[in-house]
């Protein structure tokens, strides 16, 4: 790898970091939720998309969360088994660290853009949920939001969606969910798959072009890691995917030819 993986620290929190081989440039900033669980596996295969100009060249922020039942939560709600504890829905506080004290952070230390308009957040289950819910609640953060099996289930949340206006509608919003997950489990969980679809059905009610809002259901696959990682390489590559250039030239005819360089 010619890049750099490194762990950091910010108020406690580990950090996992990627940073592509030319540091020399400021590039978007990838924000991923859960650690490095979801891109750690992946790097050779994502540098190597950087290298082949495949994909833009970005830096990939993991953060750990301390409790991800709590954390990533938009308000407080009984467990659905028992036996485990209840959601503490802590989701707004941890947005503010990430608005108030990730984000200058990462900007201050790393080489990333300034502003937020090429910047993604990536969740997945519960994560992804929480990726959402930073669309409706601070909507300037990101231009890119992909939830990767979210959690959609959670109680009162699609009322929630419903309620809430997307104040851009310039984001590109990925969604995915396996045709399996569900399956076996009696409580709402079963229904995974249809409240995934029910809330891209509500983003594009609100406004959303089809060709900005990526969504499909992984046919045969449950929920589980494997399938989150794979779908986290298909939303990079659909956010950062590299336009090819072209050029006029004069060399082979009166008006010139469009020639591609990359």
């Amino acid at each position: 790898m010619n890049g750099t993986f490194l762990y950091d620290e910010l108020n406690g929190r580990q950090l996992d970091i990627y940073l592509p081989p030319d540091t020399s440039i400021d590039v978007p900033a990838v924000f991923v939720q859960d650690g490095s669980s979801l891109f750690r596996t992946h790097l050779l295969e994502i540098e190597s998309m950087i290298e082949a100009k495949t994909i833009s060249p970005i830096i990939i922020v993991g953060i750990h969360p301390f409790n991800r039942l709590d954390e990533y939560t938009p308000w407080k709600a009984s467990a659905l088994h028992s036996g485990f504890p209840d959601f503490k829905g802590e989701a707004q506080t941890y947005v503010s660290f990430l608005a108030n004290d990730l984000l200058p952070y990462i900007k201050r230390e790393y080489p990333v853009k300034q502003t937020g308009h090429e910047h993604s957040h990536v969740g997945a289950s519960l994560g992804g949920l929480f990726a959402i819910y930073t669309l409706f609640m601070y909507p300037d953060l990101f231009k890119n939001i992909a939830s990767l099996s979210g959690s959609f289930w959670y109680p009162d949340f699609l009322s929630f969606a419903k309620q809430q206006s997307i104040q851009s509608v310039d984001h590109l919003v990925y969604l995915s969910v396996g045709s399996e997950e569900g399956k076996g489990k009696t409580s709402v969980q079963q229904h995974m798959p249809l409240f995934n679809k029910k809330l891209h059905d509500l983003l594009l009610q609100k406004g959303m072009q089809e060709r900005k809002l990526h969504f499909h259901i992984e046919q045969g696959e449950g929920h589980h890691l494997k399938q989150f990682q794979k779908n986290f390489l298909s939303a990079i590559k659909w956010f950062y995917k590299r336009k090819p250039k072209f050029f006029i030239s004069k060399s082979q005819s009166r008006y010139g030819i469009l020639e591609r360089i990359d």
